[in-house]
């Protein structure tokens, strides 16, 4: 008897810390701007248009430094698109403003957008994203190590991210998701950075408790072991 109440809180606790783990990595991706603020109220965040540059800048080769971040293509040295582009615009794929010209190409070419400061959310409007070879997002740690790739799940429109407990994202790499062997790659228009500083943030973490719950696991096994052994004891 004492083997099997042993073992079932070993399982318990193996069971909530194994929960435990798997909310420690929770990212809420979002579509809506507005639903976004709301998550990251009460932060420091900051937000960029692209409207103070006056003539097209490429991050091909040299990084550009935006303001909260900069952008840099990395990888072939392919002289395509990845600029920060002005009127008149060669591509269509933008809200009729400056913006972010970008392109990637699976396995070649990807671009980093490296923050300044680390942040626990971040977003941006994209114009036809998803039209080649599709996107993803890794999400880089300021300690290193990618923390999860996420697919922008939007073609037009507001995607954005926020991790939950706080993680400091130090950059966000744009990077295809399939390879297009007629080397279409993916290009896309990007508008509208916005980032929530992770400095002085705290979120709860969901799975706080389950620690605790899994030590109480334990305590009550360790407990129960010195009472059965007490009895024993008594007995003799």
């Amino acid at each position: 008897m004492k083997r099997l109440h042993l073992a079932a809180a070993t399982a318990a606790i193996l069971a909530l810390l194994s929960l435990d783990t798997q909310q420690a990595k929770a990212i809420t991706i979002f579509t809506s701007r507005t639903d976004w603020n709301t998550a990251v109220s009460g932060s420091d965040t900051f937000s960029e248009d692209f409207e103070s540059f006056t003539s097209d800048t490429e991050f091909r080769t040299t990084p550009v430094d935006v303001g909260e971040f900069t952008l840099l293509q990395v990888g072939n040295a392919r002289a395509f698109r990845n600029l920060i582009e002005v009127s008149p615009f060669e591509y269509d794929d933008n809200n009729g403003t400056n913006h972010a010209s970008v392109f990637t190409d699976f396995g070649a070419t990807n671009v980093d957008l490296t923050l300044n400061t680390p942040v626990f959310g971040w977003g941006a409007d994209f114009f036809e994203a998803n039209s080649g070879e599709g996107l993803n997002l890794d999400l880089v740690l300021d300690i290193g190590g990618v923390l999860d790739t996420i697919p922008v799940t939007v073609n037009d429109g507001f995607f954005g991210f926020v991790t939950n407990p706080v993680e400091d994202i130090r950059k966000v790499t744009f990077i295809s998701r399939i390879e297009d062997l007629g080397e279409r790659g993916e290009g896309f228009g990007l508008d509208n950075v916005t980032g929530a500083i992770s400095k002085g943030r705290t979120i709860p973490e969901p799975a706080s408790g389950l620690g605790l719950l899994a030590f109480g696991a334990l305590g009550a096994g360790s407990l129960l072991k010195r009472k059965q052994q007490y009895k024993v004891r008594a007995k003799v």
